[in-house]
């Protein structure tokens, strides 16, 4: 309330600066009170906070002159935070701010001074830019600081010889300094820009006036320089009194009160500007930078896990470097125990930092790490069970080439099977056992086996699968191949049997006999060869291929051998059927005739049977084949043939011997046709005509000497023999008349049945006359026809 309660303009002093380094003794001075600020003989800090003393000095455009001491920087237990706000309150608040250091001004020095300024500024932006809606101090919207006086107390070194005869030498050194500790800061053009102007440094762009004042030590006896408040202006060294001097000229004759809404600042708006400020500050509009300690153990935590990682690929790369993949299980606990090393080695790394280790992020690191060997890790799994796999089956493969073929298919099927199973199941064995997996993990995730496009057992299994049928296919050529030679020895000994027999002939019997011994002996090649092999028999190979001797081998050659033995016996018989028929013409010509029937029938008799026991001599042994049946069938109908024709002979012998008898017949009929009238049958009816025929030959026998000897039935013989050749041409014309009569007959037969329809139709029951008007004009003219004579062919004329 004081401090509003003040109308008068300000022109406010602000003295900044590390702690002891003089501050509140330079106030003291600039006022000529040494007891204006208190000053410490302890290595503590005397000045907390911010103070404000008002003088009787004037200002350039009088203004009161008003001194601002600070903390300074750099306490104990202080964080750089708390520096930066002071240093922003006095540059904000003061008119002119005067940067107390002692001794030098170096980069660090430059560098906090600079820091500083940034962070001010920044404040000032940012509490600019939310002061919309509050009643802002008009400094706020400036762009730049208040003039700055940079004061080097103690200072005893001499400047540099460029500088030394300059009217403000400190100054040009500050900015031939700034020029070369700049180049840090900006690249390439910007460089070269600032080299030819010191005003672009940093410092020189925010703050219009960078001046720099150095002074002597103000004592040179320790007890003094201990509690500098106990001297007088008097025994103060004359260069500090002279420069302080100057010093204080160069301040206060340039000093103007800052503006605020076009007017001087005054107590109030001094009050105004320091509400608001202190408002922002606790607005957190202050931006908070880390201090160099937090940003160096940032970078230690950084470095540190960086470490930690690259530590870790190590212990990686030296995990499965062996020739064959380790097991899954492992795997994971050699990574676990990488893993937690890593965490380890990461925490003692931060041991004596105010740092917490950042487990989660080391994790999400290693497991990249962790993710590249994996991967190769499953190659290198895939790789190995793939060769697992491929030795496995040329193991198998050897197994099966030394199984000596043929073989049982049902054995060979078993062995393989049983191979194949302790194969895949020893492959199994192996791969379940490299697939357990390993302890618990904490830091990361375990490892797993691979994914496979096909299960390996699975794939093992089908390969095996292919080799034993490769091998059972091999196998059953091999089978095949000893059935085709057995075949081949059986169809070779059926040939070489039956070429023995080739001009043999067989009869029935004996071509049973012959089969049998054949068949004993195709079926004994055909097993012979098999006998090596028992379980061939069991096998479909051997009906199969039987089947095929039996039709092939067997039964195509025995029936070409039993067609061919066929023939010669059809040519044997032949010859023999014409020996046989030959010799029995020759001897039917001895034969008497004409002769009695018995006795001709008894000789006939004798040379039949010559002739057959002739056919019968000739194949004793052949009588059940084809060939002699059929022999003796042509000469039973030869001798048949032969018989017929002696006893035709015979008779027409009698007949000729009879001769007169016949011509006493032949008269009688032909007197009998000269008897015979319109209704005589003799010549009209076959029948009638062969009995009168008949009757007048059998009459005619006695008559002649040759025929009394005849028997009666040799007399029936001789009639047929006469009627039909010599009474041929009279029989015919017999049938002759015989037709022509039954067609008048029959043409009688047919006229009368018409005349009896016709009756009926005109009998007393019509009432139609018989006569129409009409058919009187008809029959008049003579084109009159009964219709009763419709369809016999008559008319009336």
């Amino acid at each position: 309330q004081r401090l509003a309660g003040h109308d008068a303009s300000i022109a406010l002093l602000s003295v900044v600066g590390p702690y002891h380094s003089g501050k509140s003794f330079l106030l003291n001075s600039l006022m000529g009170n040494a007891k204006a600020f208190s000053i410490g003989r302890r290595t503590s800090p005397e000045t907390m906070g911010i103070w404000i003393c008002r003088t009787e000095m004037k200002a350039k455009d009088g203004s009161e002159v008003w001194l601002l001491d600070s903390e300074g920087f750099f306490g104990p237990h202080v964080a750089e935070g708390y520096d930066a706000k002071i240093f922003t309150v006095a540059s904000l608040l003061g008119a002119h701010l005067v940067y107390n250091t002692v001794k030098i001004i170096d980069q660090q020095a430059v560098s906090l001074l600079e820091m500083l300024a940034r962070r001010a500024q920044l404040f000032r932006t940012r509490t600019s830019a939310e002061a919309a809606n509050l009643e802002a101090p008009e400094f706020l919207s400036m762009r730049s600081f208040p003039p700055v006086t940079w004061v080097v107390e103690d200072f005893v070194q001499e400047l540099p010889h460029e500088h030394r005869g300059a009217t403000d030498g400190a100054t040009a050194w500050l900015r031939s300094y700034l020029s070369q500790f700049n180049d840090t800061h900006y690249d390439g053009q910007r460089l070269k820009d600032v080299e030819n102007d010191a005003d672009r440094h940093t410092l020189s762009r925010l703050y219009q006036d960078l001046r720099v004042h150095t002074l002597f030590l103000p004592a040179t006896q320790r007890d003094h320089l201990q509690d500098l408040s106990r001297l007088s202006w008097n025994e103060l060294t004359d260069e500090f009194k002279e420069e302080l001097t100057t010093l204080k000229s160069h301040l206060f004759d340039r000093l103007e009160a800052r503006r605020f809404e076009g007017r001087p600042m005054t107590g109030k708006t001094l009050e105004r500007a320091l509400r608001f400020i202190v408002q922002g500050l606790r607005r957190g509009m202050f931006h908070e930078l880390p201090s160099l300690w937090k940003t160096w153990t940032t970078q230690v935590a950084e470095m540190s896990l960086q470490d930690a990682d690259t530590w870790f690929a190590s212990l990686l790369n030296n995990i499965d470097a062996g020739e064959n993949p380790i097991p899954v299980g492992q795997l994971t606990d050699e990574v676990e125990a990488a893993r937690a090393r890593s965490v380890l080695f990461y925490r003692e790394l931060l041991h004596d930092f105010e740092v917490r280790p950042s487990i989660t992020e080391l994790e999400k690191r290693m497991a990249v790490h962790f993710e590249t060997k994996l991967n190769r890790y499953h190659e290198r799994v895939q790789r190995w069970v793939g060769n697992m796999a491929t030795q496995a089956k040329d193991g198998v493969s050897r197994m099966l080439a030394a199984v000596e073929l043929p073989v049982n298919p049902d054995s060979l099927r078993r062995q393989c099977e049983e191979v194949s199973k302790a194969t895949v199941k020893d492959l199994s064995a192996k791969l379940t056992a490299f697939a357990i997996r390993g302890s618990r993990v904490k830091h990361g995730k375990p490892a797993a086996m691979p994914t496979f496009e096909q299960e390996p057992t699975q794939q093992l299994n089908n390969d095996l699968k292919t080799l034993q049928g490769m091998r059972e296919l091999e196998n059953e050529r091999e089978i095949v191949q000893h059935f085709k030679i057995a075949v081949s020895a059986a169809d070779e000994a059926v040939e070489r049997e039956l070429k023995l027999q080739t001009n043999a002939l067989y009869s029935k019997s004996r071509m049973k006999e012959l089969q049998r011994d054949v068949s004993i002996k195709c079926w004994q090649a055909f097993d012979e060869h098999l006998n090596r092999y028992k379980w061939m028999k069991n096998l479909p190979h051997y009906k199969t291929h039987k089947d095929l001797v039996q039709t092939d081998a067997y039964e195509s050659r025995v029936k070409r051998f039993s067609a061919a033995n066929d023939q010669r016996l059809q040519s044997y018989y032949r010859q023999a059927l014409d020996r046989c028929i030959t010799g029995y013409k020759t001897r039917k010509q001895s034969i008497q005739m004409p002769a009695d029937e018995r006795d001709l029938d008894a000789e006939h008799g004798r040379l039949a049977s010559l002739s057959q026991e002739m056919l019968v001599e000739q194949g004793k042994d052949l009588a059940d084949t084809d060939a002699y049946r059929g022999a003796l069938r042509s000469l039973n109908s030869v001798l048949e043939e032969g018989y017929q024709h002696v006893r035709q002979k015979n008779v027409e012998l009698w007949k000729v011997h009879s001769d007169e008898a016949t011509r006493c017949a032949l008269n009688k009929n032909q007197a009998e046709q000269q008897r015979c009238g319109l209704t005589c049958f003799f010549n009209k009816v076959p029948a009638v005509h062969k009995s009168i025929s008949h009757k007048h030959l059998v009459s005619c026998f006695p008559k002649s000497g040759t025929g009394a000897r005849m028997s009666a039935s040799m007399q029936e013989k001789v009639f047929e023999d006469w009627y039909s050749k010599d009474l041929a041409h009279d029989a015919d014309t017999v049938w002759n008349h015989f037709y022509l009569m039954s067609a008048v007959i029959g043409i009688v037969g047919i006229g009368v049945t018409s005349w009896s329809g016709l009756c009926i139709c005109c009998g007393p029951g019509r009432r139609e006359p018989l006569m129409t008007p009409q058919h009187h004009q008809q029959y008049n003219q003579g084109a009159y026809v009964n219709p009763g004579y419709r369809g016999t062919g008559y008319t009336r004329y």
